[in-house]
């Protein structure tokens, strides 16, 4: 991908094997999914770290696999943000810095993002201050709260909008209204929308890199009235300096990197100095080859 993208755009993950001859080259080998990937996308979350560090072997490699432009976005463990709810937690966070640290050294570091637990609530404000405020100054976060008593727009959002603020961290925007405006199409967006929460929407920049993870419908057509609320938005902080961070997801993320795609091209719209992404390889299919993949989508 063009380092010259103003943002930072990605999908859940990269080893999706439903891409090859899709999204990635035909004939691409699964031990090059992540060189793939990074041609046609800039970012990518770190989901699998939410869940286990990865041996220190294995970071390099991934940096080594990733193009010089591409930044990863690590997931706080589980153990650091559920398990130990961020008390206790030295042990794991030490681990967990020392992965971030091997990125930020190979100058492949993004934004990193803490999602809180469900009960996690405004009176763990304290908590979640003090574990903030003693983060390494020297990495770039994004809190992502899924408890609504932290979207009262009033008193308990101010206190925490004003802690982030003041600490340079943004607030994701994890939006579902996508996923569940209409019945679901099929079996994984019925199972998506059982394990997605539905979050208020904020649209608010509090630091330098906001994050958006938008969650879209397999049939991408079905998400282009979110898409173009959004398009303006991330184009603004784009022209305010910011650099935000999207995550396009789907209720099947066979589909994501389509509605990523979607996105860039309703941005382009709207911002015409945007550089075209990398070509997907259904782009380079015969017309009626091409019109077969397409069919799928």
């Amino acid at each position: 991908m063009s380092s010259s993208l103003p943002y930072y755009l990605g999908c859940p993950a990269w080893s999706n094997r439903d891409w090859i001859g899709k999204v990635f080259r035909s004939g691409t080998d699964t031990s090059d999914l992540l060189r793939e990937y990074s041609r046609v996308f800039n970012t990518v979350e770190g989901n699998t770290l939410f869940y286990a560090l990865p041996p220190m072997a294995t970071v390099e490699r991934w940096m080594a696999e990733s193009s010089d432009c591409f930044r990863f976005a690590p997931k706080f463990p589980k153990a650091i943000s559920h398990e130990r709810r961020l008390s206790d937690a030295e042990e794991e966070n030490s681990a967990f810095f020392k992965v971030l640290e091997a990125l930020a050294h190979g100058g492949k570091l993004g934004v990193s993002f803490l999602q809180l637990p469900p009960s996690f609530n405004i009176n763990n404000l304290d908590t979640l201050q003090s574990y903030l405020k003693a983060l390494p100054k020297e990495f770039r976060y994004a809190i992502e709260p899924r408890h609504i008593s932290w979207y009262d727009q009033a008193d308990n959002e101010k206190r925490l909008d004003d802690l982030l603020e003041n600490l340079g961290i943004d607030k994701v925007d994890f939006d579902t209204r996508p996923l569940n405006a209409s019945e679901p199409d099929d079996d994984e967006e019925r199972d998506a929308r059982n394990r997605k929460p539905q979050m208020p929407i904020r649209k608010a920049a509090l630091g330098k890199h906001p994050v958006v993870r938008f969650v879209g419908k397999n049939k991408v057509q079905k998400n282009a009235v979110y898409i173009k609320e959004w398009a303006p938005v991330i184009n603004k902080w784009i022209l305010e300096g910011k650099k935000p961070y999207i995550f396009a997801h789907a209720g099947d993320d066979a589909f994501a990197p389509y509605v990523a795609r979607m996105l860039h091209e309703q941005l382009k719209r709207i911002n015409l100095l945007l550089p075209d992404l990398p070509e997907f390889e259904s782009d380079r299919a015969k017309p009626d080859e091409k019109s077969e993949q397409l069919d799928l989508f």
